[in-house]
């Protein structure tokens, strides 16, 4: 009977996230309020609350259809005499942001350390005296999402109750859902938002570029990659330039950096 009590209990909670992935689905422009409602609703009946930003390198807030912000408009954070209002403001500048691009995987952080699944030294580095200072947080639940073009999105969980500073149960147990429903929801807003292609065609680069760029990230000087490559050194500093320009950088270091955010660099080994 015990068994048979527990099957049923587990098809309820498959049959309820199916309910909760679907209702936070964006198919349409006029379904982000909406979906932005469900996901408030979930992390509000955990004793949660949530803020996002869908681009941690942009300044633009996440707005429903009708351009209104979605943090202040149905995640709470409410801008007008609110002092939530610069909670959010603060934790976009903070070292959760920083966090965010050296990992992909959830975690939960306070001023102690970041807790992950797993060891991550880049985290280890990340100096977390004033993180209530800077944050004005006691501690986080974070979901970042790593897309297409190096675009990095990234949802933060934080407890109604502003006195908790440990939110390890609420890891452990909310963790994978609300992860799984911010995925879905933030992936839905991108695609629906995004007016035009992310990678403007004057930043697309050739193959031989790219297999310039590749060994030039590697270290290589130009006349050791015309040696690699079977060709002069004046093509690869062509080459070069050629990728600056497109990539609208100063020199070749930047350019390499800003490859590898485009995803031209995802294959070195």
């Amino acid at each position: 009977m015990a068994s048979k009590v527990m099957k049923l209990r587990l098809l309820s909670d498959m049959e309820e996230r199916e309910l909760l992935l679907d209702s936070v689905t964006i198919r349409h422009k006029a379904d982000i309020a909406s979906a932005a409602r469900v996901l408030a609703r979930v992390a509000k009946d955990r004793g949660m609350r949530v803020m996002m930003r869908h681009d941690i390198s942009s300044q633009e807030p996440m707005a429903d259809s009708e351009g209104r912000d979605l943090n202040s408009s149905e995640f709470g954070w409410t801008q007008d005499g609110n002092e939530l209002w610069s909670h959010a403001s603060h934790t976009f500048k903070s070292q959760i942001i920083r966090a965010c691009r050296a990992e992909s995987e959830p975690f939960w952080v306070n001023r102690d350390s970041f807790r992950t699944r797993w060891e991550n030294q880049f985290l280890n580095e990340i100096e977390l005296e004033d993180f209530e200072e800077r944050t004005l947080l006691r501690a986080a639940i974070v979901v970042p999402l790593h897309m297409p073009f190096g675009q990095i999105a990234v949802a933060v969980f934080t407890s109604r109750d502003e006195s908790r500073d440990d939110l390890s149960v609420e890891f452990a147990h909310f963790g994978p859902l609300l992860a799984e429903l911010t995925r879905r929801f933030i992936a839905g807003y991108v695609s629906m938002m995004r007016d035009n292609p992310y990678l403007p065609p004057l930043n697309v680069l050739s193959a031989r570029a790219v297999e310039c760029l590749k060994w030039a990230a590697f270290g290589k000087t130009n006349n050791e990659i015309s040696l690699i490559l079977d060709c002069s050194p004046a093509t690869i500093r062509y080459h070069i330039k050629t990728i600056c320009e497109k990539l609208d950088s100063a020199n070749r270091a930047q350019a390499i950096f800003r490859a590898g955010q485009l995803g031209y660099l995802g294959s070195l080994n």
